[in-house]
């Protein structure tokens, strides 16, 4: 019988394969059945404060969490996104997890400033941008290089003011980052943040090179194997 932290281990896998499977190209609704499922299965668990695998077990819920709440956001629901963030919060702090806490914080910013809370957003981002500096693992510069994706479509969808060189900017701060540690979902987010900041300056020919090196980093994406041997 598999162990929980197996199991934990397993369900990290699996959130990561519908990110790229499904939520990254689009199949919005799909992945956010997925990431339920996931969730459900973590409730079977029954792993109470007493249990050792607690704070593994609640640092994977708030991922799962997050996943949802961004899911739901892009479906046009921010009022059930919000409500998910309360929980993903109250979890990535059980975590004790810096890591968890700091992409917690990112992901609850951005509801804040889509819903126009924009300073609390803004409050809570510079937040995790600190959390993401202060370390060097992957997970650090990954976290890093998302805020200035997340920085490039607040500013592309007009959320947030911002000219398209600051787009380019923040998509270049991106890259630089991202792709050393070659996280090619990333990548390829940066180059269509960019690609569509140079269309809104008529540079169409640094677009097309952007489009194109953004389904090459999608071309690099490999699905996790959580098949049992």
């Amino acid at each position: 019988m598999e162990s929980i932290p197996d199991t934990l281990n397993r369900f990290e896998d699996e959130l990561e394969n519908i990110l790229n499977q499904y939520e990254l190209p689009g199949r919005l609704n799909d992945a956010l059945t997925a990431y339920r499922a996931i969730e459900e299965k973590m409730k079977e668990l029954r792993v109470t404060g007493e249990h050792p695998t607690y704070l593994a077990y609640q640092r994977v819920l708030a991922y799962c969490l997050m996943r949802q709440g961004n899911i739901l956001r892009q479906l046009g629901k921010p009022g059930e996104s919000m409500a998910l963030s309360e929980l993903e919060i109250a979890a990535a702090r059980a975590s004790g997890d810096q890591i968890t806490l700091a992409r917690s914080l990112m992901s609850i910013a951005t509801n804040q400033i889509v819903a126009g809370q924009i300073e609390e957003g803004n409050r809570m981002l510079k937040e995790a941008r600190d959390l993401f500096e202060g370390g060097s693992s992957y997970d650090h510069k990954q976290g890093l290089g998302w805020y200035w994706i997340l920085q490039a479509d607040l500013m592309n969808a007009r959320i947030v003011p911002g000219a398209p060189t600051l787009v380019i900017e923040a998509a270049n701060k991106a890259l630089e980052i991202l792709q050393p540690i070659e996280n090619w979902p990333g990548v390829a987010r940066a180059y269509a943040n960019r690609a569509k900041a140079y269309e809104r300056l008529g540079n169409t020919i640094e677009a097309a090179a952007d489009q194109e090196a953004k389904l090459l980093a999608e071309n690099r994406i490999k699905p996790i194997d959580t098949s049992e041997e």
